[in-house]
């Protein structure tokens, strides 16, 4: 991380976060402070985005990430006392699945914010990775991402109320 470049800047909109709320709250707290402070420094970011997981040349599923930001760093948000080595291994994971090449865990929840820069050193061009389709997974029909295939049911259900809502307005 050097002065001025993107995780340079993300983290230093973190710590601001962390040095104004301190440590105990829950990680969305952090999370909507942290996109305040990101729009002030002019970062671009998506927030619980879902990128699609990458098993060897195929794209088989979908994981929501906390932040994507400027389209090139994926950033995790912890509030635990201190960070475990599972949530690093999870993170290199989590960066290897999406194929994304940079990523930040920050833990807003012990005494000083920890964070951990991570590194994809498996990154590959988007163009080398193909939907799967129905047959390869042996799924009987053809949406194979439809949201109810990877999304916790009590969201599917959310999404389609709000469908509802939306067209009797």
């Amino acid at each position: 991380m050097e002065k001025g470049d993107l995780t340079y800047r993300i983290n230093g909109c973190a710590i601001t976060v962390h040095n104004k709320l301190k440590r105990g709250f829950m990680e969305y707290v952090y999370c909507r402070a942290l996109a305040i402070e990101l729009k002030r420094e002019g970062i671009q970011f998506e927030r619980e985005v879902w990128l699609p997981i990458h098993y060897d040349n195929l794209k088989i599923a979908w994981r929501r990430c906390d932040f994507y930001c400027q389209q090139a760093v994926v950033v995790e948000i912890k509030a635990k006392a201190i960070l475990a080595n599972e949530d690093i291994v999870q993170a290199i994971n989590t960066l290897e699945r999406l194929n994304v090449k940079d990523g930040l865990l920050i833990n807003f929840g012990a005494d000083s914010l920890q964070y951990k820069h991570i590194f994809n050193n498996k990154y590959r061009s988007e163009t080398e990775f193909q939907n799967i389709t129905s047959e390869q997974v042996g799924e009987s029909d053809e949406d194979t991402f439809e949201s109810r295939h990877y999304l916790p049911s009590w969201l599917v259900e959310k999404i389609q109320r709000d469908k509802l809502r939306g067209q009797k307005v």
